[in-house]
């Protein structure tokens, strides 16, 4: 199971950094339906979350809205072997540059600039989690080391009978790609994500440039490059385990998009698109 150094993490978010505000041409996030018809809503903020402590176990619709100056995102982690919110405080401590072992990515919604939304669905058993934002400030510094830490208790009983969001296209990750079911078309869809890789992965949908690739777009924060990226984020997942899957919903309006994963590869320490995992598509 992939654990990063914060070093490598912030590489799948740093995209976001110095982005325009507002919801971004081409992908509107709209909730799909939770266990009571509403999604769990979190805010963030520079730097915290707000939010429900407690919510039962079941398909579960998450909704981040950021009232900060800063991109927030989600990383929802599930803590394993028994351990708390001060278990993983105190592993952070004694080794800051690195994210313990015992944790278990389980998605949730993907970038927000600011004073925009986005939502994730996925199915969260009975634990303890941590609402988690990994985007680093211009320092590099992560928001979660600024304290975009938060608690989440999630309770068992008896699970509502909730079908999943039905979804017209499938995006499948894998060792180093990723495989649409089809193509995708303008207007809304609601987007299904499942990891069939041996790593985490998570997927970014770029709204790009005329005559750029997603490639060109990752290629916007390695070391040494300069001016912005050709393109913008429009919607996805963050981090989800080899087998987990979960759903995004998105606007999609004509034009030029990519598929881009900024997850670091446990051998290498490169971003999966570096290992060429991205793709582009036109929306008719």
């Amino acid at each position: 199971m992939l654990r990063s150094s914060f070093r490598s993490v912030p590489v799948l978010c740093a995209l976001f950094l110095g982005l325009p505000t507002g919801l971004i041409d081409g992908g509107r996030a709209v909730a799909a339906s939770s266990p009571d018809g509403a999604p769990v809503v979190f805010t963030a903020r520079d730097f915290g979350f707000t939010g429900p402590d407690r919510i039962p176990a079941g398909l579960t619709t998450m909704q981040v809205v950021n009232k900060g100056q800063d991109a927030h995102h989600v990383q929802l982690v599930k803590l394993l072997q028994g351990k708390t919110a001060k278990d993983f405080q105190a592993a952070l401590k004694a080794e800051p540059d690195r994210l313990p072992r015992w944790i278990k990515y389980v998605g949730g919604p993907n970038a927000v600039l600011p004073g925009a939304e986005a939502t994730a669905t996925m199915h969260l058993t009975e634990g303890d989690y941590l609402l988690l934002c990994l985007i680093p400030d211009k320092q590099g510094v992560p928001h979660m080391a600024l304290g975009m830490q938060k608690a989440l208790s999630v309770t068992g009983g008896k699970p509502a009978l909730v079908s999943e969001p039905k979804a017209g296209v499938t995006i499948t990750l894998a060792d180093y790609r990723f495989v649409p079911s089809q193509p995708i078309t303008a207007g809304p869809h609601t987007i299904r994500v499942v990891n069939h890789g041996t790593q985490p992965h998570e997927v970014v949908v770029l709204k790009l440039d005329p005559g750029a690739s997603a490639r060109d777009f990752g290629a916007a924060f390695e070391p040494g490059a300069s001016g912005p990226p050709p393109g913008k984020p429009v919607g996805g997942v963050v981090g989800l385990e080899t087998g987990e899957h979960a759903f995004f919903t998105a606007r999609f309006e004509p034009g030029r998009y990519g598929l881009i994963c900024f997850f670091p590869d446990p051998v290498t320490g490169k971003p999966h698109f570096m290992h060429g995992m991205t793709s582009e598509f036109t929306v008719q």
